[in-house]
């Protein structure tokens, strides 16, 4: 038997999460010319806050935190197919396990299964923290079979902290992959205001925190923590 770490495959939740609209707009323009996008930013940039909350627009959503023990293809594929099967695809198992060993088929054969299945739903799928498979000989093949297979009724996102060794300008230019980088990331003033309000912060003080912080969202976290005088267990922006 396969164990399955449950959580891997659950949306993480945010009790400081705040919406994003300039960036919900930006995805919604993502997601409708290309299907596929790659969202990149060092670590506490806030992608994936930004998927989570965005992840409600959907009926159903797949979502995969990766780790680094996931880099073994046939680890790898088991949570791609577990985390489809929870948000609602039922499968072919058998048809599926007689092409466990190969990259390309399989991932084709579970797009069109999905397909078939959630035609008439708004289907997302997450890959958070993608980057831990960048180096692993089957990625290349992966990557682009998952991208050129993507069914019409399913977006893709893709959360990393680096770009794939990969030649991405010519999925750009192919419509295929749309791409956010971390700059864009950044709160803006009324963002961080907003944030700061529902952690029960005074709004001025937002602005020189947006200064100190230069938007990243993890710092931003720090400085209202010390504003509130609380522990990292007990704030507001836990």
């Amino acid at each position: 038997k396969f164990h399955f770490f449950a959580e891997k495959m659950h949306v993480p939740k945010f009790s400081w999460l705040v919406s994003r609209p300039r960036l919900a707009h930006l995805l919604d323009k993502s997601s409708a010319q290309f299907g596929a996008t790659l969202i990149t930013g060092r670590g506490g940039t806030g992608k994936t806050a930004l998927a989570s909350d965005y992840a409600k627009k959907y009926e159903r959503v797949a979502w995969f935190s990766v780790e680094a023990a996931d880099c073994e293809w046939k680890v790898f594929s088991r949570y791609f197919i577990e985390a489809l099967g929870r948000a609602g695809t039922d499968f072919e198992k058998l048809h599926l396990e007689s092409l466990s060993g190969e990259v390309c088929p399989l991932v084709e054969s579970v797009f069109e299964q999905a397909e078939k299945n959630c035609a008439e739903k708004r289907f997302l799928i997450v890959f958070d923290d993608i980057h831990y498979v960048f180096d692993t000989d089957w990625f290349t093949d992966f990557f682009y079979t998952l991208l050129y297979s993507l069914p019409k009724n399913i977006n893709l996102l893709l959360l990393s902290r680096t770009k794939p060794p990969l030649p991405l300008w010519r999925l750009r230019s192919k419509q295929v992959l749309g791409t956010i980088e971390e700059k864009l990331l950044a709160f803006t003033l009324e963002e961080t205001v907003n944030l700061f309000e529902k952690a029960g912060l005074p709004a001025p003080a937002a602005e020189p925190a947006l200064r100190d912080s230069y938007g990243r969202i993890s710092k931003l976290r720090q400085i209202g923590e010390m504003l509130a005088g609380s522990s990292p267990n007990d704030s507001n922006f836990k």
